[in-house]
């Protein structure tokens, strides 16, 4: 049994993850929270030190938030599932992960698709690892997890044979059960939703003529 602390323990993953996290390459990806986070720990504690003591109080809890943080980041990769994702789409860029939120009876299969940040040149059909972290639902009944949270494992690291054993732990029929779900999504006519778009913002914009317009025809809206 792992000895996590933001991590359950009473569940283990059946692929984990095992990725020590590279904090610098987590960071790389996530740069805007974590200098947020770290510039208002650090300003707390130079008020702490030049203003008063009572600042120090939102310093612990600041630095608490910090470590939480980052001690949850590193049991999500440490001892989080381990799922393939197959990239989808490119600019933007999007993968397709799919798993099952079974607790051990049942099948509950299902997809989700999250964006992918990378400098890499990609195509089409790429496979992605990544690991994930599974909510709970409050209802005791319900009999699987109601969802799961995956980031790719080149946000962790940038350790080429880390991410490669990502890839080889996954097997030939997992592969084929995430290809075959993809099959059953439905895919939205880009050309459609473009034209929609086009038209929505047509209305918008001439709304206001519009209801000039009829104002001076000596139309009275509706209060």
């Amino acid at each position: 049994m792992s000895d996590n602390f933001t991590v359950d323990n009473h569940t283990i993953a059946s692929n984990p993850g095992n990725a020590n996290l590279n904090p610098f390459v987590w960071f790389l990806y996530n740069y805007k929270l974590i200098a947020l986070m770290t510039l208002g720990l650090l300003l707390f504690i130079y008020l702490a030190a030049k203003i008063s003591l009572w600042f120090i109080i939102t310093s612990i809890i600041l630095f608490g938030i910090n470590t939480f943080y980052w001690l949850r980041k590193k049991e999500h990769f440490h001892s989080g599932d381990s799922n393939g994702g197959i990239l989808i789409s490119i600019n933007p860029n999007l993968v397709a992960v799919s798993t099952d939120l079974t607790k051990g009876f049942g099948d509950f299969p299902v997809i989700k698709i999250i964006t992918y940040k990378t400098s890499k040149k990609l195509k089409l059909g790429d496979r992605i690892p990544t690991v994930a972290l599974y909510s709970e639902s409050t209802d005791d009944n319900v009999p699987h997890w109601i969802d799961f949270t995956p980031i790719p494992l080149s946000y962790a690291t940038n350790d080429k044979n880390v991410i490669q054993e990502g890839i080889d732990s996954y097997s030939t029929d997992e592969w084929n059960d995430l290809e075959t779900r993809l099959k059953e999504v439905p895919r939205p006519d880009k050309k459609k939703a473009f034209l929609k778009s086009k038209l929505i913002i047509a209305i918008g914009k001439l709304t206001p003529v519009i209801s000039k317009c009829m104002l001076r025809l000596g139309y009275k809206f509706p209060k």
